[in-house]
């Protein structure tokens, strides 16, 4: 294939809700998306191979059906509210970085696979952070 050189119609969608097929799993409303080594959404995890996808906007239930019979829509950006996996939460944790660690669960510190979610917006708690996941999600 080669470049274009005339104007060509790129057929823009929005990329604030995007929807992914899954993998034989149940992803909870408000969860950690992943999407996994062979391509499917799943719950988010320190997983080598995965990347974050985002948000999970719904609740959907795969766990029976074979990967890639449903889809799930996920949010793609915006500020969420996530455990933090540290539970050291301080004013200073704002600005930083937070990787996965489960699909409720962030943390400032390294994990094996090191896969970022998003940044710190807020300190909430000792036990809760807000992350913003604009340019985090794939």
């Amino acid at each position: 294939m080669t470049a274009t050189t005339t104007a060509r119609e790129a057929k823009r969608k929005d990329g604030k809700l995007i929807s992914y097929p899954m993998a034989a799993v149940k992803i909870p409303k408000g969860a950690l998306v992943s999407i996994n080594s062979a391509g499917y959404a799943t719950n988010a995890s320190d997983t080598a191979g995965e990347k974050f996808a985002g948000v999970a906007y719904e609740t959907l239930d795969n766990s029976a059906g074979n990967p890639g019979d449903l889809s799930i829509r996920v949010e793609t950006t915006g500020t969420f509210v996530f455990i933090d996996g540290g539970a050291n939460g301080a004013q200073t944790d704002v600005g930083v970085e937070f990787n996965i660690v489960d699909n409720q669960t962030v943390t400032d510190a390294a994990t094996t696979n090191g896969i970022k979610a998003g940044v710190a917006v807020e300190s909430i708690s000792p036990t809760q952070v807000r992350i913003r996941i604009d340019r985090y999600a794939s």
